[in-house]
């Protein structure tokens, strides 16, 4: 197979943080939470910053502003530029990532107009796990196929809790249904949606006003985003992550404490 080309152009990095994480039972924002030695949000920050996003802006609740000092007392390149967002009411992620993707337009807006293809990857700061060189390769993957929105998804051992992928029969992207609204055949699906997300900037901020929150969480989910946009006619697909442990999301102590063997493991023995 041939090698995606370099994505050469402007990627600017919205991180979903503003989760409090009641399962964690700490009166810690989840994100903040260490995993080997370094907030959960940190690890999230910099796996972007490998792949050469340089422009982040960081969804928080106006309440977590420890979450908010722990990102600006943290030592980054110069050329490295953090925004924050702050969602008001937590209403879903689809709310969130227009939180973000506001401040971005707001915070950005020169280097966006100069830049026609620009690009936004969606990523969430409870996910410490992907590799810099995973996010790379999504962006490479995402320009090269010229989507206007394209999910990061993995093969699943195990799908149940997962949101799955569905595809026409040449395996085309149709739609994303969470567990909870799988018929039985779609429980079948191993085909699992990462929640990460990679968008043609223009697309996402004409995408996100139009998502409605008639679900029974009264939510704006982000997962609607790429089937509105293939059904106004927008060219959306999916690459498939190597690795289904890189998006292993913490949303307990049990969890963290599972991530903090599988830290210790990779990085005692390099």
């Amino acid at each position: 197979m041939e090698a995606p080309s370099q994505f050469k152009g402007l990627a600017i990095g919205v991180v979903l943080a503003a989760g409090m994480g009641k399962r964690m039972n700490s009166h810690l924002p989840k994100v903040a939470h260490l995993l080997f030695g370094k907030p959960l949000v940190i690890w999230a920050i910099e796996s972007l910053i490998k792949a050469d996003v340089k422009k982040l802006v960081v969804v928080i609740s106006p309440a977590q502003k420890i979450v908010e000092q722990i990102i600006a007392e943290r030592s980054f390149q110069e050329n490295i530029q953090i925004k924050f967002a702050y969602q008001e009411n937590p209403l879903g992620t689809g709310h969130a990532a227009r939180c973000g993707v506001e401040v971005a337009r707001h915070s950005f807006s020169k280097e966006i107009d100069e830049n026609l293809n620009a690009k936004i990857l969606i990523a969430y700061g409870d996910t410490p796990a992907v590799e810099g060189e995973t996010f790379r390769d999504f962006l490479n993957y995402h320009s090269a196929q010229n989507h206007s929105f394209t999910v990061l998804a993995f093969l699943a051992k195990n799908p149940f809790g997962y949101g799955r992928i569905l595809t026409d029969k040449n395996n085309n992207f149709l739609a994303i249904h969470e567990e909870k609204d799988c018929n039985d055949e779609e429980k079948k699906i191993n085909l699992c949606n990462s929640g990460f997300l990679c968008a043609n900037f223009s697309d996402i901020e004409n995408i996100l006003p139009q998502l409605k929150n008639d679900n029974s969480a009264k939510e704006f989910y982000l997962t609607d985003a790429p089937f509105i946009s293939r059904s106004s006619g927008k060219k959306v697909g999916y690459m498939i992550g190597e690795d289904e442990s890189e998006f292993l999301g913490i949303n307990s102590q049990e969890q963290l404490a599972e991530m903090e063997i599988r830290f210790q493991k990779k990085y005692n023995t390099k």
